[in-house]
Order: C-alpha cells, then structure tokens, then sequence
C-alpha cells in the first residue's frame, strides 16, 4: 500500500518511470513504427515522459508551461522533419534535439534544486535524484546525437543491427553510450573520435561522479539530521 501511495502521491516517480521506459523499453521496440502511420513506439514512450513531467509541475504554472511548451515544441518539430527532404532533415532533427536538451536541462534545474533543499528525505526525493541522474544521461545523449547528426565520424559507431532509429528524442544508440559513460562501465563497443566528443565524454563521466557523491552527502546528511530531530523532539516529550 505504501508504494501504491507513493505512486499516486508522488511527483518525480512518475518522471523516473517515464525515464526508465525510455532507457529499457526504447532501446527494444522505441524504433517500431505503429500501424504504418509514421508514428513510432518511441513517440508514445516520449509522449509519457512529457505527461508525467506535466503532472508533477502542474501547481506550479510557470514551471509546466515552460516545460509543456519545450516538450510540444520538441515533438512537433521532430515529427514534421520526418516530411522533410533528407538534406532539410538533418537541420530540423537538430533543432528538436537542441529543444530536448534544454527540456532535460531545465528539468534538472527544478528536480536538482528541490532535491538539494528539501529538508526531509522521503522515498519521492530518492525518485527524484535517481530522474536528475538518468536526466543527465538524456542531456548527453541528446549533444551527442547532435553531434553524430552534424559530423557522423565523430563517434566509431557499429553498424545497428535493427536499421535506423527514425524515433523522437536521442538516438538509441547515443542514449546507450551515454548511459555507460555517467555510469564509467564503458564497454568500448563505440568510442568517441572527435575531440569535442571525447572532451563531452569526460565531461559527462565526471559530473556523473560528482554528482552521486554530492547526492549520498546530502541525502545522508539530512536523513542524520532528521532523525537527530525526531529524537530530540520525543525527549521533550517525556
């Protein structure tokens, strides 16, 4: 009943589902289209992510409409790309890449300072610093995809085995190396060539390292502290 609870209660858990959709479920069937209506599985993936986004910030006007706008906008440009001729596509696929990654930025921003202010740890801001974590990786992917989009010999990237990935948001396979580059698994099956991308690599590897140790701090920090407050709080009660 508890996570029932925290499901319906909770704002940034339904961010970070919509997150892990797009990361575990995108990668498998993001590329399908439905129905032959030039609208893939990835779009729908996409579309949650925004709706659970809209939820959370809801009360706070400013905040959804700024993310709302950036979201739709993102969407809308991307899909009418698709109708483009191929050498128009390359600059729209990059502006909807460009507005995604100010989408994730700006949801960094809110979560990430929301989550370093609040003075009590409940299980809704683990939620939301595992999303500002996962947020950070779509940032990356969606750069990075920009730039394989504009220079595609920055990265030695092999051949995908399922065909190109005609989907909204980041490329899959950009979404995948840099989900092992915040990570530092790093399995070298594609490696950055240019400098820029190798430069953006190492970047991302250590904001991805600090902010996890920054993250335990504080969490741990405060969770102390509260319950240094609880204790005090029932001795004046006896």
């Amino acid at each position: 009943m508890g996570f029932l609870r925290l499901y319906i209660g909770g704002r940034y858990i339904w961010i970070m589902s919509g997150l892990f959709l797009l990361l575990i479920i995108g990668p498998l069937i993001g590329r399908f289209e439905i129905v032959s209506t030039h609208i893939y599985v990835g779009d729908v993936l996409l579309a949650v992510l925004l709706l659970a986004v809209a939820r959370a910030f809801i009360e706070d006007r400013s905040h959804f409409w700024v993310c709302l706008g950036l979201g739709g906008l993102a969407m809308i440009v991307g899909v009418a790309g698709r109708y483009l001729p191929a050498d128009a596509q390359a600059t729209v696929i990059t502006i909807a890449l460009v507005l995604d990654a100010l989408l994730l930025a700006y949801l960094i921003l809110l979560i990430g300072g929301d989550v370093f202010t609040t003075l009590e740890v409940d299980a809704d801001t683990i939620c939301g610093s595992i999303s500002v974590y996962l947020l950070i990786s779509g940032v990356f992917a969606s750069i990075f995809t920009i730039l394989v989009t504009l220079d595609p010999a920055a990265f030695q990237i092999p051949d995908p085995p399922t065909g190109r990935d005609f989907s909204l948001g980041p490329d899959r396979l950009m979404a995948y190396f840099s989900l092992i580059t915040i990570t530092t698994v790093g399995y070298g099956d594609i490696t950055p060539k240019s400098e820029l991308a190798r430069s953006l690599s190492n970047l991302e590897a250590l904001v991805g390292q600090l902010f996890l140790t920054v993250l335990v701090a504080r969490l741990v920090g405060r969770h102390l502290s509260g319950v240094d407050q609880r204790r005090d709080a029932a001795a004046h009660r006896r």
